[in-house]
Formats: structure tokens, sequence, C-alpha cells
């Protein structure tokens, strides 16, 4: 079995193009050298001495048409004996949803423009209509494909991303200390982190509303899209050292109104760092035992009691996770998730 990946961009980044590195990573451990179809392409990439890249210049069609014309492509020079995977809405036998337009519109009270109602949403549903097999990447994705594109049940298959355990991981209470000191957080505040490029879907406003309005020994850390600095609110901007962060913060907070899956909660649990979060965000699917709490976006009060319970961790020195591991109900290392993949791919 010969293994193609179907991309618009081959690159790095986060989210999708974060995903599909770490799969050419799972194959290549695996001795598979996967047929990469993309329009662009880094050639910096470490990556590329694992992969077959297989490129069309598409710079002269216009941005929101390249789905089509990448599909199209990739149809006409398929080889016979391999199955394509896609993460990003294109023409493949097995399509990886991690998220789709509808359920986003529907959770932001949204009506579809011109082209989200004739080109984007359409070429969506032309999509999953014709793979032979939908992976979703959380429950929640797979009732919304089921609900909004009318996908059969039977052609889902839930299983949730994998995460980087090398990379996340927990510290010792000296090196947490001395990373707190490093970063400049203060030993008498509890700090929330909040990473971010999409403020306003990540529940920004209200997280930054309550910090400002409280009189507690908290501090909202925002790492990610620069905001303006406020009472209890610092900016930190983008950021390259994530897992520090991760392991240097109490806790990290979401209060997401759209959350398809949310990595953000494994690598800060990877990481020893319990989670606030909204109640409606998908990766609590995965989440258990003491991982940290919930709360309503709907209930500012339910925002408070969460605050206040962690704040009373902290105080009980009982605020750490010493056992990422125990918090979650299945295996994210890459190889399971390989392993899995492969399986599925080969009982197509």
């Amino acid at each position: 079995m010969k293994v193609a990946i179907n991309t618009l961009n081959f690159r790095q980044g986060g989210g999708v193009e974060r995903y599909i590195l770490d799969l050419i990573k799972g194959f290549h451990d695996e001795q598979i050298t996967p047929r990469i179809y993309t329009c662009k392409a880094d050639a910096t990439l470490a990556e590329n001495r694992w992969i077959e890249l297989i490129k069309t210049n598409l710079s002269l069609i216009p941005r929101k048409l390249r789905h089509r014309f990448l599909s199209s492509f990739v149809r006409q020079h398929r080889q016979a004996d391999e199955v394509i995977l896609s993460l990003f809405y294109l023409y493949c036998d097995i399509f990886i949803c991690g998220g789709n337009h509808k359920g986003y519109l529907r959770s932001q009270n949204k009506t579809a423009n011109l082209y989200e109602r004739f080109i984007k949403i359409p070429f969506e549903q032309k999509v999953l209509n014709e793979c032979k097999l939908v992976i979703a990447h959380s429950k929640l994705m797979k009732k919304e494909l089921i609900e909004l594109y009318q996908v059969p049940e039977q052609k889902i298959q839930v299983l949730y991303p994998p995460a980087n355990t090398a990379k996340f991981n927990p510290i010792s209470a000296e090196q947490r200390q001395a990373l707190r000191e490093k970063l400049g957080f203060n030993a008498d505040e509890i700090i929330y982190l909040f990473p971010s490029t999409g403020h306003h879907r990540k529940g920004y406003a209200l997280l930054k509303n309550y910090f400002n309005h409280a009189d507690l020994p908290i501090r909202l850390v925002v790492a990610g899209t620069p905001v303006k600095e406020s009472k209890n609110v610092v900016s930190l901007g983008f950021c390259k050292n994530m897992p520090e962060l991760y392991q240097a913060a109490d806790f990290t907070i979401m209060a997401s109104s759209y959350e398809p899956f949310g990595l953000v909660g494994l690598e800060s649990i990877l990481s020893g760092t319990p989670v606030i979060f909204s109640e409606n965000m998908a990766c609590l699917e995965v989440l258990q035992n003491n991982f940290g709490f919930t709360f309503s976006r709907d209930d500012v009060a339910s925002l408070a009691s969460a605050v206040k319970n962690s704040i009373n961790l902290v105080k009980a020195g009982k605020a750490r996770i010493d056992n990422p591991h125990a918090c979650l109900n299945y295996d994210p290392e890459l190889t399971s998730h390989i392993e899995q993949l492969l399986q599925i791919m080969k009982n197509l």
C-alpha cells in the first residue's frame, strides 16, 4: 500500500500544517515514503527528505478556487495503488476532518456569504460525498457532519489527534520555579495562560472582562496575537517557547465559542498544567480525573467559581499534574496514532 497526502501548502505552521508534518514523521518511522500533492511547498523543510513531492503551479489561480484545481490535478495524476489522505477539503480517499464551515457559522450565529454559500460549502459537501471514509477528530465533529452535511454515520470514524509528548512534558518544582523567574512571573500571582491567534473565537473578551474586574492575585497571560495590556492582563505577543509557558503557568484557560477539538488542552495537560475550559470544547471528550475545571460561557458566575476553585487548589499545593497520561482517556503518542491510521487505511 502506498500513501499520499493532498495539501494546499506544504510548509511549517500551526494546526493542520503541523499535523501533516507529524504524519510524515510517523510514516517515515514505519519506513513509508508518502507522496505529497501540493501547489506550494517550502523547499527548506527537513521533512522533504522523507517524501516524494508532486507539485503543480496554481499561482495564477485565485486563492479561493485553488481547492478545485488542485483536486482535479490529483484526480488525474494519482497512482492506482495509493491511498490519498487530506486534511483540507480536497479530493482524497480518506478525509481527516478537524473542522467544517457550517458548524463554525452556526456557532457564531452567522449567515453564509455568497462565496461561502455557492463555492466553499458546496465543495466541502462534494469532498465529504466523494471520499470513501471520513476521520473525525472528535465526537462533536462527527455529530456536526451527520447533522449539517448528511454524511452517513457508518462512513465516519473518530480518531483523536496525536500530541508531541517529547516536546510537552512536566518539569520538576525547582526547574519550574527557575522558569517562572526567567519569564518574570511573580511568586505571589497565579498565572492563567491564554494561547491564541483567534481571540474572538477563543473567548478573549469574556476572559479579559472577568480578569480586569477581579480583585484577586491572578493574571491573564496572552501568548499569540498581541493585545493591549490592562489591569490583570499581560500580552507576550507571538511566542516560540510554548512548552516553557505551559510548564510555568498555573493554568491554561480558554473560553472558545467553537472548538472542534483543541490541541491546546492536551499540550497543557502533558506539560503538567491543568486547564480551565468552557464546557463546549471538544477536547474535553478525552480529559478525565483531575484535569482542571470547566465553566459555561453563558454564565459568568460559573467562570468565577472555576477560577476561585483553581486558586484554592494552588494554595493547597495540589495544582500540578504529576501523571499527565492519567488525565487522558486515549494514547496521544504519534506511534499509536499512525498504527491506528494505517489499520484504517488497510481496511478501506
